[in-house]
């Protein structure tokens, strides 16, 4: 489980480091127009973790608990590749977003960003079998 809670916590910092990165960035250098409408590009971020939620739905989630005869680290073993495909995809539309944010500076795209590290931090590994 310990491994779990290093992946978890790498995948949430990394989204987090590139926004607090990219907020200094925002503050000490301004950037050019972009030629491509910032609009779009939050269009296509909503979509992109919009995509994500939705495949949390589909993608095969863990055992709800250990089957009889099952410890607690054999579960992990066997729901440990869920688990992380899970959090990457989740990660995967806060980065896009955050990405949006830096180039377009729309604050829709930062909410999506925020709101995708909320739903991650609520996908933490100590809130299975507790």
């Amino acid at each position: 489980m310990r491994s779990l809670k290093i992946i978890h916590g790498a995948l949430m910092m990394g989204v987090t480091l590139f926004l607090l990165v990219t907020a200094w960035v925002h503050r000490v250098s301004p950037l050019a127009p972009l030629p491509v409408s910032g609009q779009f590009l939050t269009y296509v971020g909503l979509g992109i973790l919009a995509a994500g939620l939705l495949a949390l739905r589909l993608l095969p989630g863990p055992d709800p608990a250990p089957a009889p005869g099952q410890t607690p680290d054999q579960w992990w073993m066997t729901s440990q590749g869920r688990l992380i495909v899970r959090w990457a995809v989740v990660e995967g539309g806060c980065l896009v977003n955050a990405v949006f944010w830096f180039i377009s500076r729309d604050r829709v795209s930062l909410v999506a960003a925020l709101a995708g590290l909320a739903i991650l931090l609520a996908l933490r590994p100590s809130r299975y079998l507790e």
